[in-house]
């Protein structure tokens, strides 16, 4: 805030007006924010939660997960490859790094290719061993019911 010199405002008065004018614009600021967290709030919030996670999950159709060998295998080498995906896709992300930054020197560049390559072959080779995953576990759940 301007305090023109006549106002008769000590340098002092100015400051503590200052730092007033912060503390109380901290204080709204708060009441702004955890206001609608005391209002809304509700005494059994855990159960809740509990209940809106248990909707979401039967809507989702998440219930108990079957427990048989060939589901078992499946979810360990979905969440396999998942992680190998990833790895490739990093690999692809640092070999194109390494050759936007080679900065005109060949081998870097050559580098930089290589391994952006093998991150993409990686990338097939994941896809196609999932499709093939895919087709020998639906044979073996077509052929065991």
């Amino acid at each position: 805030m301007y305090f023109p010199a006549e106002s008769g405002f000590s340098v002092m008065a100015k400051i503590i007006f200052k730092k007033f004018a912060s503390f109380i614009s901290i204080i709204c600021l708060l009441t702004i924010l955890i206001l609608p967290q005391i209002v809304l709030a509700t005494p059994s919030g855990v159960d809740v939660v509990t209940g809106s996670l248990e909707k979401t999950a039967e809507l989702a159709e998440l219930g108990p997960q079957p427990t048989d060998l060939s589901s078992l295998i499946g979810t360990v080498i979905n969440y396999l490859f998942g992680l190998l995906g990833v790895i490739f896709l990093l690999v692809v992300l640092f070999g194109g790094l390494r050759w936007m930054t080679a900065g005109g020197n060949e081998e870097k560049v050559k580098k930089g290719k290589e391994l952006a390559n093998w991150g993409i072959n990686g990338i097939i080779v994941i896809f196609l061993a999932y499709a093939l995953v895919y087709v020998v576990l639906a044979a073996l759940k077509a052929g065991f019911g």
